[in-house]
């Protein structure tokens, strides 16, 4: 099956659909690097959160 190119006019540019693109919900390095950014979050905080 093709890619469907979408073109706007704003944001970041074109982007490419397609339903061949492998998913990485189980992939160690983005796990990984997901629960690092969640401990990162809940000891830094972002702008204008209470820290608890």
């Amino acid at each position: 099956m093709p890619a469907i190119v979408k073109n706007t006019n704003k944001g970041f540019g074109h982007g490419t659909v397609s339903s061949e693109i492998k998913n990485h919900d189980n992939d160690p390095f983005v796990v990984k690097k997901v629960q690092k950014a969640k401990e990162t979050i809940q000891r830094v905080g972002f702008p204008g959160m209470k820290k608890k």
